[in-house]
């Protein structure tokens, strides 16, 4: 799964790596949690590609609202053709979620290390996502997105069985373009990132509590 990643570039830097014409203003975010705003490309009807904030956990637009006992920050790959609060996104509303890491956490010890999966490069990299927009009876629209997970490659597997699907550079047209009909292309493209050029980053523990937001966390810490 996907519990807790970064996204703590300048929002210039994800307008160039993803070819977003103007960025959104935001500030570095070392802890992202479920319900937090999140930034995301996605594609708008002029067919250029925009960044934007949107709460993490999707709400579907034919739900009652947010529900706080379906969570819905991740979408199983395997399923998410056909499952109904991911479909309809499937088919029309793709995203790519920028980030620097994620995090997964590894029993040792008698306590759970939290580790940093990032590029060795350090580089950016987009998580494939879906959006919505729920519209309550007030009439204010609450726009929302998922990350898309599949099964770990064998770097990630020491950690835990899922991880989000890293989209390839070349597959960002397709995956943004609402246009594109071949579902089962798209969906095969939903797999796990081969392990190569990247690594697991034993980080603190501070990492567990939402509230903690800053630079340190992302930082190498011992694990004897």
């Amino acid at each position: 799964m996907c519990g807790r990643f970064v996204q703590y570039s300048d929002p210039e830097v994800y307008a160039s790596a993803f070819g977003v014409a103007a960025p959104c203003e935001a500030r570095p975010r070392y802890n992202l949690a479920p319900t937090q705003p999140v930034l995301a490309v996605r594609q708008a009807g002029n067919g250029t590609r925009e960044l934007v904030p949107l709460r993490w956990g999707l709400v579907p637009a034919w739900s009652k609202g947010p529900d706080s006992r379906y969570s819905m920050i991740n979408a199983r790959a395997e399923t998410v053709d056909t499952k109904p609060a991911y479909r309809n996104a499937f088919r029309r509303r793709r995203c790519l979620i920028p980030s620097e890491g994620f995090y997964e956490w590894k029993a040792e010890g008698g306590k759970k290390t939290p580790y940093l999966v990032r590029r060795t490069d350090g580089a950016p990299f987009g998580l494939a996502g879906l959006w919505e927009t729920w519209t309550g009876a007030d009439g204010e629209p609450l726009q929302s997105c998922t990350v898309i997970v599949t099964d770990a490659n064998d770097l990630v597997r020491t950690l835990h069985e899922r991880m989000p699907v890293v989209l390839a550079r070349e597959d960002y047209d397709a995956w943004l373009d609402p246009n594109t009909t071949d579902l089962d292309h798209l969906k095969g493209l939903l797999r796990p990132a081969l392990p190569d050029g990247w690594t697991l980053v034993a980080v603190s523990r501070k990492v567990n509590s939402p509230s903690n937001d800053s630079p340190d966390l992302i930082e190498p810490v011992a694990t004897a």
